[in-house]
């Protein structure tokens, strides 16, 4: 079987990059640090004239269609330009409603979010800081369904107009999902600090919010478990992007950097460093290769291998990005270079939805009996 990408997507990937570098890279980095989620406000419209928000949502909806393996570029590229916009959040939220929602809530929701009207995203966490389903109760009282509790770790929920987010249920005995406006009455939006200045984060308080019949998707745990695999998944090759952009521009930085009579990337140890962290990158881009084309075609193992390549990029990105600041000497941790935004971004990156250690515990488990308890293990550290 050949995994090699295709002329097409390579065309595509192309495309977007050139206008990602254009539009955000470290300038629009630094805004956001700044400036807050005013800058993704900005690069919502221009994302959507070329296509990028169009990634799970059908051609009827103005979309592409384009499943996560053929998405994955677009990823990579968002990384490599430290695009300071919820693109993971987009895709995950354009493809469950393409593939679940009803006629009404795909009417209502894909053109908006495809045109770049609405900004959707994800409430990830919940209230112990961890990736499961728990956190918010719906009670259903007086002909109306009301949300109580509290979800964290939601990305640019300030400028969102839609939220994903699950709910369970003690009447149904079960979970389901929500597409939730976060600036309803019952609803609080609390930001919390993160190291990733670029990405805001927030905590969704519901207290009391009505939602109506159809702002929910059914079959919410198996969806939420489809949900997390598409964006750790895509996560890991937001990553890859970040460490190959890091490397790349630190190659050229010792290859210019003098020291003891000439450029400092003629010495031996440096040289090592960096044949050791292209191994690592090459490695990634293999491992999520594998992970995309799993989860896309709906493999039972998609889930685990997605969490495999989660892992193993977090790892890489940390090491690659943490050895362009020692390879770039003491200026690499100041605001002067940009090598320290590429390396919160990759502590982020590694955080969200599972540390290393979390999802190699969650493959250990799920290998030896098969089982996998849900929620557990889901670790979220800012």
């Amino acid at each position: 079987m050949d995994f090699s990408y295709s002329d097409e997507q390579f065309m595509m990937y192309d495309s977007v990059l050139g206008l990602m570098r254009q539009e955000a890279g470290p300038s629009a980095c630094r805004k956001t640090y700044r400036h807050g989620s005013a800058v993704a406000r900005q690069l919502a419209g221009k994302l959507a004239d070329q296509g990028v928000l169009g990634g799970g949502a059908s051609e009827a909806h103005g979309g592409s269609g384009l499943s996560l393996l053929d998405y994955a570029l677009l990823f990579e590229a968002a990384g490599q330009t430290l695009l300071p916009f919820p693109l993971v959040e987009s895709f995950v939220v354009t493809t469950i409603l393409q593939a679940f929602g009803e006629k009404e809530q795909q009417e209502r929701w894909l053109s908006a979010i495809v045109s770049g009207e609405t900004i959707p995203t994800i409430a990830w966490g919940d209230d112990s800081g961890r990736f499961g389903t728990g956190g918010v109760q719906a009670v259903r009282a007086r002909g109306r369904t009301r949300l109580f509790g509290r979800r964290k770790f939601v990305p640019f929920a300030e400028i969102s107009g839609l939220v994903l987010t699950p709910v369970y249920s003690t009447e149904l005995n079960g979970v389901f999902l929500t597409l939730l406006d976060p600036h309803r009455a019952g609803v609080e939006i609390e930001p919390l600090h993160s190291l990733d200045g670029s990405y805001p984060l927030a905590s969704l308080i519901l207290n009391g919010c009505t939602v109506e019949e159809g702002e929910l998707v059914w079959q919410g745990g198996n969806l939420w478990e489809r949900a997390l695999a598409l964006a750790q998944v895509a996560l890991a090759q937001e990553a890859l992007g970040v460490a190959e952009e890091v490397f790349r521009n630190t190659v050229e930085y010792v290859k210019v950097r003098e020291q003891f009579g000439g450029p400092v990337g003629r010495f031996q140890a440096v040289k090592h460093v960096a044949a050791e962290d292209y191994l690592l990158l090459e490695s990634t881009r293999v491992a999520n290769r594998y992970a995309a084309w799993l989860v896309s075609e709906g493999s039972p193992e998609g889930p685990l291998y997605a969490k495999m390549a989660k892992a193993y990029a977090s790892d890489m990105a940390r090491r690659v990005t943490g050895d362009a600041i020692q390879l770039h000497g003491g200026i690499g941790f100041t605001w002067d270079s940009d090598v320290h935004l590429y390396f919160k971004r990759a502590w982020r990156l590694a955080q969200e939805l599972g540390r290393s250690t979390d999802l190699r515990e969650q493959m250990a488990r799920r290998v030896v009996d098969g089982q996998l308890e849900e929620g557990d293990g889901y670790g979220y550290s800012l």
